[in-house]
This record gives C-alpha cells, sequence and structure tokens, in this order.
C-alpha cells in the first residue's frame, strides 16, 4: 500500500479497477435471428427484463451492435458463452 502522499502505482489503480464491473458483453446485430428470439434470449441469459431487452434489441438493430451485459470478467465470459450458444454473435469488452 502507498504512503497518504505518494501517488498509486498503475498496477495497484488497476487491481482496484479490476475488482469492480468494468467487463462488458457485446450483442452484435444479424440478418439470421428474428427480434423476438433475441429479446427472449436477453431475458433469459443476460438477466434484462421485457422492457430492457427490447431496447437492447432495438439497439443493437438501429446501431449494428449493443452493450447487453456488464459484470466481471468471469460473469462476461459466462454470459458471452451462452449467448454464442444461442447463435447470437457477441463479443466481451474493457
Amino acid at each position: 500500500m502507498t504512503e497518504q502522499n505518494e501517488p498509486a502505482t498503475f498496477e495497484e489503480t488497476k487491481s482496484k479497477f479490476d475488482s469492480v464491473y468494468f467487463y462488458f458483453v457485446i450483442l452484435f446485430n444479424d440478418s439470421i435471428n428474428e427480434f423476438s428470439y433475441v429479446e427472449d434470449c436477453l431475458m433469459k441469459l443476460c438477466f434484462k427484463t421485457k422492457k430492457d431487452a427490447k431496447k437492447i434489441a432495438m439497439e443493437a438493430h438501429t446501431n449494428g451492435k449493443a452493450v447487453c451485459f456488464q459484470g466481471s470478467m468471469e460473469e462476461c465470459e459466462t454470459v458471452a458463452e451462452n449467448m454464442t450458444g444461442a447463435n447470437l454473435t457477441v463479443v466481451l469488452g474493457v
């Protein structure tokens, strides 16, 4: 731990941020899946309400991509794996 007058190092700062939810799962629009299927997956796999799922699906449809989940690295990896398993296109972001 650093003394009060000494600035924190990059490593100390990075480890503090790693413990906070700075990871994302980004959903990409596709021409394969129906809108309702994407909404259902968002509710089931990303724990979204119907209203939030509809908003995220519309954002992905309109802008080409949307953040669909935010959490720890492990949570995001699990969600991304499940979304990929449901034939949706996603990537992890920081």
